[in-house]
């Protein structure tokens, strides 16, 4: 949920009476490769005489019917969130929650098609516990406990079931990294599964520091291959990766195995494209993504995963202007892109019609390209190894900030750093009035009726020449000989 509805649900639920209280929400499914969440939506206050408070709390039935019927006019499911006065942590159900819940699964999917979900607020700690009532047997429902409830926004904050999540040891080679920020932070932190996008200069080194930093579930994705041209600024790649095709994700995978910090750091290297419809499915598996592209449609595509899926998605840039033989300047940026924050369009980080352009092929037309205006900046793919550090920096402390919040302060704003003169500026704006993203499609999740997807023909071209040239009997001898080296180091 957006943290604006979990900061109006606090307020609602945390009694100067010290009694429980409730009330029910729409929420949409947002599905991935390996996963479902359930995006919260509206919250459908409780009107007078619709809820009973006795120590305990209960609803009537036609508060219940009345949220049943506008989750279904409006295509959602139905969610009920009540209160433990003094709970803290992750909560279990009580007999009297059990019944309420399960009393009325059966009528939330006849009359909505989507099943109950059902949460519970820990007022001591302000932690969220959830559930998914699915039908076992004939009239007979039981709950499917979620992984965790993440609240994203101004900050991130995220309640963990620790039975399906465990807490991570607290490991001798993260001593310092912990006394940092403390451990109760650390395992919050270290349990996302972050997604890199994109495993060139920038992407390589935000996914080193992730694993260094102890986060035990990174998934990489990136099409292309390792070359030549790569080699002064891509971290971990040699020209022994030139030499045997090896995709970029491939070659930063097995170094992040070996470099991470977590007891068992479970790193998934795909070469895909976020825009194909499998590379977007596996993005909607994380809990926050790194934008560490350069090109319009996978941002458009990133943007809706922020918005209307609720993926919180840090995203950065480098511009280096030159003639080739002298810099006139250099810039590179980072922001996140959430509810409440300015998002990728509205920040200038993609031209929609650029969108299009490239789905249809133009962006790779070596003639299309030569006709652009001299400064356009698809003409630029200037590098250098200082600035991509830099901006990968910049782009990991955006996570931290979000989640550690020092001080409480979450949202630092979108940062564009000036290498010329060595200045900062600061942009808190919000999204432009009338933006579709923080508008109409914010929470949509899968119901946001948008084809961002589609074949992506220089990715498909990508993996079929290093399929071809893995199928030399040299290059497999190779690359088998080289992969029992790097085990064995």
């Amino acid at each position: 949920m957006t943290t604006t509805v979990a900061t109006r649900l606090a307020e609602h639920l945390s009694r100067s009476d010290g009694q429980e209280d409730l009330c029910f929400l729409t929420w949409r499914p947002s599905t991935g490769a390996t996963r479902t969440s359930a995006v919260i939506g509206e919250v459908i206050w409780p009107e007078r005489g619709e809820r009973l408070l006795h120590g305990n709390v209960s609803f009537t039935s036609g508060y219940f019917l009345r949220a049943a019927a506008h989750a279904a006019e409006t295509g959602a499911g139905l969610a009920l969130v009540h209160s433990h006065p003094k709970g803290r942590g992750w909560q279990d159900l009580s007999d009297d929650d059990h019944a309420a819940e399960s009393g009325h699964a059966a009528q939330a999917v006849a009359l909505t098609g989507l099943p109950l979900l059902g949460l519970t607020y820990a007022v001591g700690d302000q932690t969220y516990s959830a559930r998914m009532w699915h039908r076992v047997a004939a009239r007979r429902y039981a709950p499917q406990w979620a992984e965790n409830v993440r609240c994203v926004g101004d900050r991130i904050t995220v309640s963990w079931n620790n039975s399906l999540r465990p807490i991570p040891d607290l490991r001798e080679q993260l001593t310092r990294t912990v006394s940092a920020w403390g451990p109760d932070l650390h395992a919050s932190l270290t349990r996302l599964h972050v997604g890199i996008i994109g495993a060139g200069s920038v992407g390589a080194l935000v996914a080193e520091t992730l694993a260094r930093t102890g986060v035990e579930r990174i998934t990489v994705l990136d099409f292309d291959a390792v070359e030549a041209v790569n080699l002064d600024r891509l971290l971990h790649a040699t020209t022994r990766d030139v030499e045997l095709a090896r995709s970029k994700v491939e070659t930063l995978a097995r170094a992040l195995r070996r470099s991470g910090t977590a007891g068992s750091p479970d790193i998934t290297a795909l070469e895909l494209s976020v825009v194909e419809p499998d590379g977007l499915a596996h993005a909607l598996d994380c809990d926050v993504l790194f934008s560490c592209v350069d090109r319009p449609w996978p941002r458009a595509v990133l943007n809706l995963a922020a918005y209307a899926h609720l993926i919180p998605v840090v995203d950065g840039g480098i511009l280096i202007r030159s003639d080739g033989q002298r810099m006139r300047g250099a810039e590179w940026r980072a922001h996140m892109a959430a509810p409440g924050r300015a998002c990728l369009e509205c920040l200038g980080q993609y031209d929609p019609a650029d969108v299009s352009l490239e789905r249809t092929g133009q962006l790779d037309n070596p003639s299309y390209i030569a006709g652009l205006n001299r400064d356009h900046p698809l003409r630029h793919n200037e590098n250098v190894f200082a600035f991509s550090m830099a901006a990968a920096a910049n782009e990991a402390l955006q996570l931290l900030t979000a989640v550690i919040a020092p001080n409480g302060i979450g949202d630092v704003g979108a940062h564009l750093h000036h290498f010329a003169t060595g200045t900062l500026d600061r942009d808190e704006a919000d999204c432009n009035p009338g933006c579709l993203y923080s508008g109409a499609l914010l929470g949509s999740a899968d119901s946001h009726g948008l084809v961002v997807t589609g074949r992506h023909s220089i990715a498909e071209a990508s993996r079929l020449a290093r399929r071809r040239a893995g199928r030399r009997l040299s290059r497999r001898i190779a690359r088998r000989i080289d992969d029992m080296l790097w085990s064995s180091v």
